[in-house]
This record gives structure tokens, sequence and C-alpha cells, in this order.
């Protein structure tokens, strides 16, 4: 939950900055300076020398362009070595700043300008405590304090139980760190492909393990139950060096130290923690494209500490790798996704593997930098706008232009209450964040009975975050809209089981007053994995009146068909009510999948700022 109040709140932030931003870039750079001028002084006419350019245009644009490149050159750079300098050190500006948080990179921004970027690492299933996933959440800042050093701040936190059974139970477990980073290049080769840094961290790490009813792995001395929570300091220091091998190819080198307590509280016998480590990382950057980048690394574990334990409490030293890819889908938005079996998202600790085992890993990110230049749109036709409040139980693929917040409000005659709120960070990606709870469910398909109780039940609180990607669109010349949107998140209550849902969300605009809507979703759980279409319309009856109606079916054993009709009136140019009839188990993610006995009587209010 406090993860979910840090993206509430970064989320608000990210609305200051789109304004400074926005502030920074329509600021000229340099003030008009306006002189008197002597009229009797002479204007030196008489070396003007005058020629016939026969009707030729060329003549001035070439004499324009070589003046140009030639003024440019001397007033900027004051030699050759300078403007390579220039160029070179703009390439890196747009490289990626780490493999991964113990592997830092020789690239760095420009003095003032900043980066956020959010992570997910999960394992591929719930261990013990089941789940979809064993997740670490992470946040990042990135901050340029000068065009060759860089400040990072990092927020990690991971409060699933440990992965395997510890002596048969199941043990709660915590890791929360927040860690602050510095970069400094000492070192750069005159032909700008060789470069050294020094990088090192400072972290607060809070790790508790046990509860009121199981006993702490780290109390080795007696049976006696209870919660253990030590709060340390902890460090790091590296010497990335890096060398461009081609145009596409730069390979780094990464020798580095650790340093983490080998021995946690006084109920122990001999060390139970991880200890200080020596390591020497490996990694490679492949250029496939001017916007995507094939990443990979390796870090051998000298010691004299470990970086990983099993379910026996033995601890173990294993190599650390990652392979992957880097995709800016454009100058602002970028994503990273790769394999590793590194669990920490900090400098210190992602040499760590997950707690009680050595896993495969999945690693999503998302990075935003606000100061460059959005994907340019054609203004939203006006008979469009209505599809920017979104759908009911089957999403569209319009969402606001950058900059502008989106909120939802759901209630339903059985109880089902939902709040939806949204913060587009560019014009081809919305970030999101739902919360609410399920009220009075009563399915169909008896066989969907596990379901119910786990996710549908009336005493949990669900909250889910996640995010919509925009492919296609006609305001950028293609001939339809298309979306993937993905959230997850998990329950607060008796449970706190959790699952992922997607979908493939495609909007077609058939004439003036028609337009049809497709989905394939798309939900994974511990409890169960289905697929799932929806189908939409959405019929303008009036300039500010709308007619949706909406069916839904799943692909799963004994599947579920739902229907619902609804209609919308925009009482203002930011805000409609929704009026809906429908018999889907509700508005949420794996609600549009379910088929509930009932038909429900519903209102959503929907808002733009």
């Amino acid at each position: 939950m406090r993860l979910i109040f840090y993206i509430f709140v970064f989320s608000q932030l990210f609305n200051l900055l789109d304004v400074l931003a926005e502030k920074i870039k329509k600021e000229p750079s340099y003030k008009i300076k306006w002189e008197r001028i002597d009229k009797k002084k002479s204007n030196n006419l008489k070396k003007i020398i005058w020629k016939s350019y026969n009707g030729d245009e060329s003549y001035f644009e070439d004499k324009y362009l070589k003046n140009q490149e030639k003024n440019s050159d001397r007033n900027i750079f004051n030699d050759k070595k300078g403007k390579n300098k220039f160029i070179n050190q703009q390439k890196k500006k747009q490289k990626v700043l780490e493999i991964q948080p113990h592997i830092p990179l020789n690239n760095f921004l420009n003095s003032g300008d900043f980066i956020f970027s959010s992570n997910l690492v999960s394992a591929f299933s719930g261990g013990a405590g089941g789940g979809t996933g064993h997740q670490n959440y992470g946040l990042k800042f990135h901050y340029g304090l000068s065009d060759y050093s860089l400040f990072t701040l990092y927020l990690s936190e991971t409060d699933d139980p440990l992965y395997n059974l510890i002596r048969g139970e199941l043990i709660p477990n915590n890791w929360a760190s927040i860690a602050l980073a510095y970069k400094n290049q000492i070192f750069e080769s005159e032909n700008f492909k060789n470069s050294l840094s020094f990088s090192s961290s400072l972290e607060y790490w809070v790790v508790s393990s046990g509860n009121g009813n199981k006993r702490s792995i780290y109390n080795e001395i007696d049976n006696s139950v209870g919660l253990d929570r030590y709060e340390k300091f902890i460090y790091s220091f590296s010497l990335p060096f890096t060398s461009q091998l081609t145009n596409q190819v730069e390979i780094s080198i990464v020798p580095g130290i650790t340093f983490i307590p080998d021995i946690l509280g006084d109920k122990n016998i001999g060390k139970n923690f991880y200890g200080n480590n020596y390591f020497l990382a490996s990694g490679i950057n492949f250029d496939i494209a001017t916007n995507v980048q094939l990443i990979g690394s390796y870090s051998y574990i000298f010691g004299p500490g470990h970086n990983s334990f099993d379910e026996n409490l033995n601890f173990h030293r294993h190599p650390i790798y990652s392979y992957g890819f880097n995709w800016d889908v454009n100058p602002i938005i970028g994503i990273e996704g790769k394999i590793t079996n590194g669990y920490g998202s900090t400098p210190s600790t992602s040499l760590l593997t997950i707690p009680s085992d050595n896993k495969p890993l999945y690693y999503l990110g998302g990075k935003y930098n606000p100061l460059l230049i959005d994907t340019q749109f054609v203004p939203l036709k006006e008979e469009n706008e209505l599809l920017l409040f979104g759908g009911l139980t089957v999403n569209n693929a319009l969402f606001p232009e950058r900059g502008v917040n989106q909120i939802n409000l759901n209630y339903d005659e059985k109880g089902n209450l939902f709040a939806f709120y949204g913060y587009s960070l560019s014009n081809i990606f919305q970030l999101e964040l739902t919360t609410g709870s399920f009220n009075d469910a009563n399915l169909i398909n008896k066989k969907k009975s596990s379901l119910q109780s786990v996710y549908l039940n009336e005493n949990t609180f669900s909250y889910r975050f996640g995010g919509k990607l925009l492919i296609f669109s006609p305001q950028k010349n293609d001939s339809f809209w298309m979306t993937f949107r993905t959230s997850l998140g998990r329950n607060e209550g008796e449970n706190h089981q959790g699952y992922l849902f997607s979908e493939l969300i495609n909007t077609f605009k058939i004439n003036n007053w028609l337009a049809f809507n497709i989905s394939p979703k798309y939900f994974s759980s511990a409890v169960e994995s289905f697929g799932g279409l929806g189908v939409s319309s959405y019929i303008n009856l009036l300039d500010n009146l709308q007619l949706i109606p909406e069916i839904n079916t799943s692909f799963a054993k004994g599947s579920d068909f739902n229907s619902g009709l609804a209609f919308r009136y925009r009482y203002s140019p930011e805000a409609s009510v929704d009026l809906y009839y429908s018999n889907a188990a509700g508005i949420q993610d794996i609600g549009q999948l379910l088929e509930d006995k009932e038909h429900r009587f519903g209102i959503k209010l929907n808002f733009l700022y």
C-alpha cells in the first residue's frame, strides 16, 4: 500500500514537472539586445559586391548553409576535437544510465536534466505464498548535477513472504530501502571511446522477519515467535569502465564492493546475514536500432560474504546475470524488460537473489524524461471527444493528451465501489491507479467460485496500478487506434492475493456517429488464468449524448458471457456521467470477464482536468 501512495504522489509531481518542463522549453535561451545606430556612421556600402544570380535561388541557399556551418562551428567549437566531444556527449545523453543498479554506465544527463523511472522485479510464480509472483517494486530519480556527474535516488520495497517454506512454515518478510547514489566521470580518452567513472551509494535498509504467529529467521536460539525488525546503513563503491567498440557495441567492466552486515540481532548462532562482497561485473550494450538496445550483464561474486540463502538458511554465492532490451518508445517514454536473478533494486542489494532461493526473475521498467519533445498529434476531432472518457466493461484505446488528469468514480446498486485515477505522462502513455471493492457478487458459473472467494468477496479492498501505451492513432496518420493496457495489484483484507490483467484495445471510427471497439483480454493469477474478448460500440445520438452497448466473453471451461448498455451524457467539456445496466460482475478488470446471475444498475462519473 505504501508503494501505491508513492506512485500517487509521484504522479502529482509529474504534473508539476510537466508544467515546469513546458515553461523551460518555451523560454528562449537568448535575449534580443537592441542598439541605437548613429545615422552619420558609414554603412560601408562601398564594400558590397553586386552579382547577378540569373534567377538561381540555390545560389543563396548554398552560400547560406556554408556560412551557417562555418560560423556555427567557429562560434561554438574552438577546434574539431571540441566539436567531436560535443557530438559524442550528446549521444551519451540518450543512452541507458545503468544495466543493473550495481552496474552503472559512463553515460550522464545534461546539467539540470532529470529522469524518473519505475520498475518491478518478480518471480514467475508466487512460491510458497502463492499469487502471481514474488515482487520487489522500485522507483528511481536521476538528476544531472553537471554534464559529467549524476545523482540518483532509489526507493524500493518488497513485503511478500519468503519464497520457500522455512521449517515447514511460511515466514513473513519485508525489505524497504532508500538509497542515494553519486557517479562522476574521472577519465575519458582523446577519441572519447573509453571512459572511467567513480560511483558510490549510501542506503538505509529496513529488514524484518516474522510476526505475532511466526518465528523470525533471525531467531536461532529458541522457538519464540515475534517480529524482528532491523534498520541498517549499507553502502557500495564501484569503478565502471566503458569502451565503445563500434558505433553499435559498447562493453563495460565494473569492479566494486558492497558493504552489508553479516549478523542481524543478538539471537544468532554465528553469521546469519549476507556480509560484504567484492564483485566484478561485465556488461554489453548492442544498438539494433536508433531507439532499441539489447543489454546483458554477468557479475561474479568473490566474497567474503554471500548473496543468497536457501530454505535451510544456508548461505551461498551465485553469479548474477541479466539479459534483455531497452526501447525508447518516444523521446520521453522508455520501456525496459529483462530476465535476471538479481532481486534487489538498489546498488548495494541488486547482487542479492530472491530471499530463500536463486530463481530466474523478470524485470519490467519504464522511464520518463519530461524535458524532451513528445510525440506530436493533430488535434482530436470534436466528434471523438466523448471517447476520451473511456469505456465501462470494455475499454477503448483513447486517453487524454499529455498533462491531463482523468478521474472516474463508479457505484452500482449491488454495492460495487471503484475509483480510477489516470495521468497522461505523454501523448502515447497514461499512468493508471485503481482502487475499490466488489460487493454481493453471485457468479452464474460455479466453476469460478474460487475466483469469487479470493478476488470478489466482500471483505477485500483491492488496489491496482498500470498503464496504457498507444501504438497506433489516426492523430498520427494511422487508420485506427490501438493501445496495449496492463495492470497489476492485489487485495488488502482477508487475503493478499493479486493478479495480472492485460488487453490489446482496438478502436475503429466507422463514420461521424459510430465507433467500434474490440479488445482481446487476458487474466492471470495463481488461482486460474484465461483469456477473453470484449466488443462495444459508441453511437453518437447527439453532440453530448452517446449510447454504448457492450458484451464480454471468457475463453475458459464454462465460459462466461455478459452484456451491458450505457447512456453517456456530457454536461461540460471536461465532465460526463454514465448510466448503465449490466450483468458483468463489475467494471474493474476481472469483473469485466465474469457473469453475475443478476443485472445491476450503476452510475459512473467521469472528469478531465
